[in-house]
C-alpha cells in the first residue's frame, strides 16, 4: 500500500500531539526508510508544517513595509489577519521593502490587504 505525503504529515502531527515529538520523528524516520521515501524529506517536512498549521489554527502572514513596524502596528496587523482568517495564532513576518513609499502590504493565505501609499495614489488617480 502506497503511503501519501499527506497521510504522513497527518500521522506525524497526530503522533506528535498525542505522544511526543521524539516518538513522531522516530516513526517518521523508520517509515521513510521502509517506504524508500528519503528523497522526499524536504517536501514531507513542508507538508508536516502545513498540516500542523492547519490542525492548530496557525496562519503565517507577511507585512511588507517601507520601514520597521512598531510593536503596536504589528499587533494590529496580526489582529486583522486573525479576524479575517479565523486563525487561533498569527505568525507575522516583516519584510522591509524600499520600493514602497509608505504604508503596508499585508499578505496571508486567502487574503491580501494593500494599504501602501502607492495603491492609495493609484486609486486617487483613477
Amino acid at each position: 500500500m502506497k503511503v501519501t505525503r499527506t497521510d504522513i504529515a497527518k500521522a506525524f502531527v497526530s503522533q506528535a500531539d498525542q505522544k511526543s515529538i521524539e516518538h513522531a520523528v522516530k516513526e517518521l524516520a523508520a517509515l521513510l526508510l521502509e517506504e524508500r521515501m528519503h528523497d522526499q524529506v524536504e517536501e514531507i517536512i513542508l507538508d508536516i508544517a502545513r498540516e500542523y498549521q492547519l490542525q492548530h489554527g496557525v496562519v503565517e502572514a507577511e507585512a511588507r513595509t517601507a520601514q520597521k513596524l512598531s510593536a503596536e502596528v504589528k499587533k494590529q496587523l496580526s489582529e486583522r489577519v486573525r479576524a479575517t482568517t479565523g486563525a487561533k495564532k498569527v505568525v507575522l513576518h516583516e519584510e522591509i521593502d524600499r520600493t514602497l513609499l509608505g504604508g503596508v502590504v499585508l499578505s496571508a493565505p486567502d487574503m491580501e490587504l494593500d494599504l501602501s501609499l502607492q495603491s492609495k495614489l493609484m486609486k486617487l488617480k483613477a
